[in-house]
């Protein structure tokens, strides 16, 4: 799919979730400036991941080119670099703690005007962390896309030679953003995934600290797309210190809220899910 489809797909994402947060026009405005900021930080940073990546595939005598082994250690060892680590898990976490917090201190200004959000609150400390800890299991999503791609070119190339042109063209496609993990696509999905974990985690937050708010009820974003499991989850109550239960029966994830980091992948991975309070 082009990229431009891609950016609407996410721009009507956003939408529907900004919909759903019954935000003032100030507050949605200024939400929808860090949704489009944390997007593009994640998109820079893929971008150079690729570009690393690429860069070490070329260092590569031809007859390495067609080495599976190889080519996993030259993916080990770029990944073990900054660009996977720390700098992917600062990337994130610049991208998205704002969100967690301006979703936050809106809920409990609404709520509780006695009340005064901290920014330095335990919470949100705990929940930055929840985010980095996502990093590794994405390197490892990248690290498996790039090893089939590679063993599909080694497999169809017919010669050793056409064999390391077809890997040299595939780590090209990937830096470039046509394929591969570093695309525009995966940006979409990263940062659409972290995006709804931070507003609905700083909503969750805010309501604890409102101290009137009692529960929080499931609700599923509209649409084909909307997984069988969070339709099933929508109209869903629990109280607030409690988990939702959303999945197939007896695999069901805990899900403190919707896009929760400490759920499975396939449970949060593009939610769009949001929830409501419920009070006493």
């Amino acid at each position: 799919m082009c990229k431009e489809c891609w950016e609407l797909i996410a721009k009507a994402d956003d939408t529907e979730f900004l919909d759903s947060l019954e935000l003032t026009h100030a507050e949605r405005t200024v939400l929808e400036e860090l949704y489009k900021q944390g997007e593009n930080r994640i998109v820079e940073i893929l971008e150079l991941q690729g570009k690393a990546l690429h860069d070490a595939i070329l260092e590569l005598s031809e007859e390495l080119l067609f080495d599976i082994g190889e080519l996993g250690k030259v993916l080990l060892s770029v990944q073990s670099g900054d660009l996977f680590t720390v700098q992917f898990e600062q990337a994130v976490y610049d991208a998205f703690t704002p969100l967690y917090h301006l979703a936050g201190e809106s809920e409990l200004t609404v709520l509780n005007t006695d009340k005064t959000w901290s920014t330095k609150n335990k919470a949100a400390s705990r929940f930055a962390l929840k985010l980095k800890k996502l990093v590794p299991d994405m390197n490892g999503t990248s690290k498996d896309v790039m090893t089939r791609a590679f063993q599909k070119a080694i497999k169809e190339g017919k010669t050793p030679s056409e064999r390391a042109l077809l890997v040299r063209e595939i780590s090209a496609s990937a830096a470039k953003g046509d394929a591969g993990p570093f695309n525009m696509e995966r940006a979409i999905t990263v940062s659409r995934t972290m995006s709804t974990a931070a507003a609905n985690g700083g909503k969750m937050e805010g309501w604890k600290q409102s101290e009137v708010v009692t529960g929080k009820k499931w609700r599923s974003s509209k649409g084909d797309r909307t997984r069988k499991t969070h339709r099933k989850a929508n109209g869903q109550v629990q109280p607030l210190d409690k988990p939702f239960l959303v999945g197939k029966k007896g695999k069901e994830s805990k899900l403190m809220f919707p896009g929760d980091p400490a759920g499975r992948a396939e449970e949060i991975i593009r939610c769009r899910c949001t929830m409501q309070s419920v009070m006493e």
